[in-house]
């Protein structure tokens, strides 16, 4: 799978631009605040659905403008298709395939897959369970639109019972009213962590396995699902069910309901410790790069063929060591590379891309072969 171009109207700072990118290796590079990073967002907008930047699409529109696209062409093993994202501000959000506008915004996923990869992901570990919930379900989503649709469902039942505990003040009137959304969040919430569970089991070994080669066996990395116990949708269910009523007192306290997958984590084991506690800001990135790198492992194995890999000036926080092994590990798919500056640089032919004021200019760099 590969990107051959990207085409942006009024997005961010480009005006209009088309972009054509290397089937391997691309090296994006530009001062801050020119537009490199913009660049790559298009991609990931049209592959989420959303930007892995900003939760406002109004964000993206160039000052002054109400309406942008970002457009982009896709490699795949079946042949080229384009994805296209329009945003304006009568019509709202839109996304067409081949042209056809898509009824379901989970009908985009699938079509266009990519492993992303920012500073902001080293927050995965260190930072709050709403990070690693939402790595979770944006990797899960890109592989099945059901999931997403799933997701979608789940938030609204449970905005529906939160409204319940916050404006139904009479206790017996609540309790039975209330157990008509339980039964439905329940059910949803089954198959949304079965599916996570299912997710992190594929997960869990290649990234097991990369920790250990990037520290040379000296780590050994362990990755647990937190929350309803039970192999089947239906055993989680039914524990949730039973949670949902154990904390229905305690919900009328809080005014929210406090159990379920929204509320679910994702535990880092390092040698048998919480990564979270007893792992070094170096351990904790270098579990990161195993997550990042066995995320393409795994989609690889459902797509049938390479996602593509955009790092997003990712290279800074990370030392010349951890830099090459995350190189070396994505042999034969495309990287899309952002930063200000490159010290390392690949062993093949690339594609350097230098941007300034949301102008893109590109120049082919060929590595000279040694005569014998």
């Amino acid at each position: 799978m590969q990107v051959k171009w990207v085409k942006l109207k009024n997005f961010r700072n480009y005006n209009e631009a088309v972009v054509e990118f290397s089937p391997r290796i691309n090296l994006i590079s530009g001062q801050n605040g020119q537009g490199k990073t913009n660049l790559v967002e298009a991609v990931m907008l049209n592959a989420l659905s959303k930007s892995p930047r900003t939760a406002h699409d109004e964000d993206l529109k160039m000052q002054g403008e109400t309406h942008t696209e970002a457009e982009v062409c896709v490699s795949r093993n079946y042949g080229d298709v384009t994805i296209k994202c329009v945003i304006d501000s009568e019509c709202g959000k839109k996304f067409f395939i081949n042209s056809n506008e898509v009824k379901k915004v989970s009908d985009i996923f699938g079509s266009l897959v990519a492993v992303y990869f920012s500073p902001n992901d080293l927050k995965i570990v260190s930072e709050s369970p709403a990070e690693r919930r939402d790595f979770m379900d944006t990797d899960i989503s890109q592989l099945s639109g059901s999931y997403y649709n799933l997701l979608q469902r789940y938030n609204k039942i449970l905005f529906q019972r939160n409204r319940l505990l916050k404006t139904v003040h009479d206790k017996t009137l609540l309790a039975d009213q209330i157990d008509i959304w339980n039964e439905q969040l329940a059910s949803v919430a089954g198959y949304i962590v079965k599916t996570r569970k299912n997710f992190i089991e594929k997960l869990k070994e290649p990234a097991k396995a990369t920790m250990k080669y990037m520290t040379k066996e000296a780590d050994n990395l362990d990755i647990i699902y937190v929350g309803a116990q039970g192999e089947t949708a239906e055993e989680i269910k039914a524990e949730i069910l039973k949670s949902l009523k154990f904390n229905f007192e305690k919900d009328i306290e809080l005014g929210y309901t406090s159990v379920g997958p929204h509320r679910d984590d994702i535990k880092f084991a390092l040698n048998g410790k919480d990564a979270k506690v007893f792992a070094s800001q170096g351990q904790q990135r270098s579990i990161v790069l195993a997550l990042k790198l066995a995320e393409i492992e795994v989609f690889e194995k459902e797509i049938g063929e390479k996602p593509i890999l955009v790092l997003d000036d990712v290279f800074s926080e990370l030392d010349s060591s951890r830099q090459k092994k995350l190189y070396d590990k994505f042999e034969g798919g495309q990287v899309l590379m952002t930063g200000t500056m490159f010290r390392f640089k690949p062993a093949e032919d690339y594609l350097a891309l230098t941007v300034k004021n949301g102008v893109v200019k590109s120049k082919i760099t060929q590595k000279k072969v040694k005569n014998s």
